[in-house]
């Protein structure tokens, strides 16, 4: 009786030990987050549904790209790159918000999503490292719905090579988490005419606005050269399935 009390006890300061670790995720850079929801005026950022929501100004969008952070990174963290994206793109973004900052524990949540983004009929899925995993993992069970992925700082790990999905996945030079080679490696689980691209300098940390993480190695480029090369790498993609 003592045992079982015992592994009880264990497992819920286990249980809790996990929550406490994965909701202490990295929030946004304050400057960079405040200064996009001040300063641009060619997307208008909101929240729909729980959901961060970015479109371009001006007209509607009928492309909509549904996006999953990475491991314990807050949704915020990634507006400053993705608002510089949906203008240049001229696409609507959804950011989602799984889980205990888990994509893994919300995988399904782009459903959710779609609903957050009115007026969209072409569908991309996205995600940033461990949240490009679970956006990869998310087309491979909805390839038919979708028209492409896009993938920042990951590899797939899920089998996309015999789909009609289009797929850009850019690497930065100095990502400690996932480099060039471990992404060029995994080339095998991406359709044949899958894009791939690597920003020379940038470091893993750099696809979103949250800090130095462990891990990761040192940018030698500065952030507004990361967001530039990344949005027009981006921009070329939607352009290209318009």
């Amino acid at each position: 009786m003592r045992y079982i009390k015992l592994m009880v006890v264990t497992g819920a300061v286990a249980v809790g030990l996990f929550t406490v670790w994965a909701l202490d995720a990295a929030g946004p850079d304050v400057t960079a987050y405040a200064a996009t929801l001040a300063e641009r005026s060619d997307v208008i950022i909101g929240s729909r549904d729980g959901f961060i929501t970015i479109r371009p100004s001006g007209g509607t969008s009928t492309v909509g790209m549904l996006f999953y952070p990475g491991m314990r990174v807050a949704p915020e963290a990634y507006v400053h790159k993705l608002a510089a994206v949906s203008a240049a793109a001229r696409i609507q973004v959804a950011i989602g918000r799984p889980t205990l900052n888990l994509a893994v524990l919300s995988i399904n949540q782009a459903d959710a999503m779609r609903a957050a983004l009115p007026g969209v009929t072409r569908w991309f899925v996205g995600g940033h490292s461990l949240g490009g995993a679970a956006a990869c993992y998310y087309a491979s069970r909805h390839s038919a719905a979708l028209e492409g992925i896009v993938l920042f700082g990951t590899i797939c790990g899920s089998d996309l090579s015999r789909t009609s999905l289009r797929v850009l996945n850019v690497a930065g030079g100095q990502d400690g988490l996932f480099p060039p080679g471990k992404i060029a490696g995994a080339r095998g689980d991406l359709p044949p005419g899958a894009q791939l691209f690597t920003v020379a300098g940038m470091n893993h940390a750099q696809f979103g606005n949250y800090g130095v993480q462990s891990g990761d190695r040192p940018a030698m480029i500065d952030d507004d050269d990361a967001r530039d090369t990344l949005t027009r790498i981006s921009a070329k993609f939607f352009a290209e399935s318009h």
